[in-house]
């Protein structure tokens, strides 16, 4: 592993060090016009075919239901029962839509739903589901292009299988299961981080905060690329959806003064699909927040701007996206595990840093299917503690909750694997590299390797 994080090929011996000046300048820098090609484009088509061919399998012919049944998830049609709720002049927080089950974003999202109850239910399908696929897409796409990669006709054909192979993934599986936004939020603060040039001065977050507040602490990464003006759009538009939302919602200011605080609107910690560190506690070790939760959370929230600090010097704004997304989650009172679709991305960043130490290490042998075959092996590998159940019941995360009722430190395995992966990248900034030397290129390299000369601040 020391070896795939730490190459620095095309290298020179620097005497003293460079003048800021001489660095390349933020809007033009090299990191933002793609110069890597994917290799081992064709093994990576037919392996990732191979898999979402198996994945269909066993999803059909296991006795559960799944996301891939042709029906309105239950969420989604929460969501459209809350817009024509308001259609009718009705409140929208002070009733059960379906079970007991009320709905709980905020008001702008009711008012953005109202557009729900106009679509047939074959329409809202394919508008939701097929477009949440399409959006993980065009995010793994964003991922693929920031780590340097050129967008060719078959690299996006990649982009777009993982897409699809990621339903094997449980949060994505979930999300399309009950028929969740998250895929969608995760859209929107992409295209405020992701791309070098042309991207959104942080009305995307805004949006994304205004449909649910948990974005809202994406701005962070904002502040650490120093882009001042788009955390205060990204705020200016976010109090925007607030008043949208009073001026369409009866019951507006209920949501703000008491639902919002109520997370048993959202769900019961005991349940163990929550998989933030308040359940994981309660369920676990019988805490009730308080204290250990609020240091806790101060502490994730330390290494996460350690981790913050580690993507900024080197240059690798997908990882910061996907850990703070991931951070997003612990650090919330309570988040299903559907939430965690952050871990799409970063399994991206993943699979990109062995496809390219492996074209290092193997070339072009056998016409780049070693290193494909490699980067494929990686990101299955990376995946499996977050299988979905129809793939792999037994290793699944409700496989394994199932398992936590006699042994409980299994349902903390999730939770405890965000947490490393923070962690563990926000300790990799401070491990020492070549001293003496400068890279030639800012390209982003591997997990994200460019010296630090060449992230200049954004």
């Amino acid at each position: 592993m020391l070896e795939l994080t730490q190459k620095v090929h095309q290298m020179t011996v620097v005497n003293r060090p460079q003048p800021r000046h001489a660095a390349t300048p933020p809007r033009f820098r090299a990191s933002d016009t793609p110069e890597k090609v994917l290799a081992g484009t064709p093994a990576l088509i037919i392996g990732l075919s191979a898999l979402i061919a198996l994945m269909v399998f066993r999803t059909f012919h296991q006795p559960e239901d799944h996301a891939l049944r042709w029906r309105v998830p239950l969420d989604l049609e929460i969501y459209r029962m809350g817009g024509q709720a308001l259609l009718r002049g009705e409140n929208l927080y002070d009733k059960a839509y379906i079970f007991d089950l009320p709905f709980t974003y905020p008001p702008f999202a009711g008012v953005l739903f109202t557009s729900f109850a106009y679509l047939t239910d074959n329409a809202l399908i394919i508008l939701w589901q097929i477009g949440m696929l399409a959006a993980l897409a065009v995010i793994i796409a964003l991922v693929f292009r920031e780590r340097g990669f050129k967008l060719t006709p078959l690299t996006l054909l990649v982009c777009v299988l993982l897409s699809c192979a990621s339903i094997g993934n449980e949060a994505v599986h979930g999300t399309l299961f009950f028929g969740q936004i998250n895929i969608f939020l995760m859209l929107l603060v992409a295209l405020d981080i992701l791309p070098g040039s042309r991207r959104l001065p942080g009305m995307g977050i805004g949006i994304a905060a205004g449909l649910k507040l948990t974005p809202a602490y994406m701005g962070l990464v904002l502040l650490f690329q120093k882009r001042w003006w788009a955390a205060v759009i990204s705020v200016l538009t976010f109090f925007a959806t607030v008043i949208i939302g009073f001026a369409f919602v009866p019951d507006a200011r209920h949501f703000w003064q008491h639902a919002m605080f109520d997370s048993s609107r959202v769900g019961s910690s005991e349940n163990t699909g929550s998989k933030s560190v308040l359940s994981v506690m309660q369920r676990t070790f019988g805490l009730e927040g308080g204290t250990v939760w609020i240091l806790s959370v101060i502490v994730i929230f330390v290494f996460t701007c350690l981790a913050l600090r580690t993507a900024m010097l080197r240059n690798n704004r997908s990882m910061a996206f996907a850990l703070t997304g991931i951070s997003s989650c612990l650090v919330s009172p309570f988040s299903w595990y559907h939430h965690f679709v952050w871990l799409v991305p970063l399994s991206v960043v993943f699979f990109l840093a062995v496809n390219e130490w492996a074209a290092d290490r193997f070339g072009a042998s056998l016409e780049g299917a070693l290193a494909g075959l490699s980067s494929l092996a990686a990101i299955v590998c990376f995946h499996i503690p977050f299988v979905s159940y129809p793939v792999w019941r037994a290793m699944s995360s409700r496989g394994i909750d199932e398992l936590s009722q006699t042994t409980p430190w299994l349902g903390t395995i999730w939770t405890t694997l965000c947490l490393l992966f923070i962690v563990g990248y926000a300790i990799f900034g401070f491990m020492p590299r070549g001293r003496g030397v400068r890279s030639t290129s800012s390209r982003p390299k591997g997990i994200g390797l460019a010296e630090e000369g060449s992230a200049a601040a954004e």
